[in-house]
């Protein structure tokens, strides 16, 4: 997702209990890619990072999987996404002196 995608998903899902999360979550730690490095389109590694977060944002409205879920399932789904999140941060992302974004609760 690009830089728009990811805002306008943020707008778009701002009252989905999950789908808000996720895609505030995605925009803070695009942001934080912006601030630390020389824009989100060309720090691969953050990119390639938040796919899983990126895919669950961009398909879950049309994934079958996603419409049966409960909100448990749904969440599960979300912090599942996160892994890779975390794991960049962990090995680049806290070098290059980003924080890692907050998941909203």
């Amino acid at each position: 997702m690009n830089e728009y995608e990811i805002d306008e998903a943020a707008r778009r899902y701002a009252h989905d209990p999950i789908l808000g999360k996720a895609s505030r979550f995605l925009q803070e730690f695009k942001d934080e890619v912006n601030a630390h490095s020389d824009g989100w389109a060309y720090w691969k590694p953050a990119m390639i990072s938040a796919g899983k977060l990126m895919t669950l944002i961009r398909s879950a409205r049309s994934n079958p999987e996603w419409a049966e879920a409960g909100e448990r399932a749904k969440e599960t789904m979300f912090l599942k996404a996160l892994i890779p999140i975390k794991s960049f941060m962990t090995r680049r992302g806290l070098a290059a002196g980003m924080r890692m974004p907050l998941v909203p609760m």
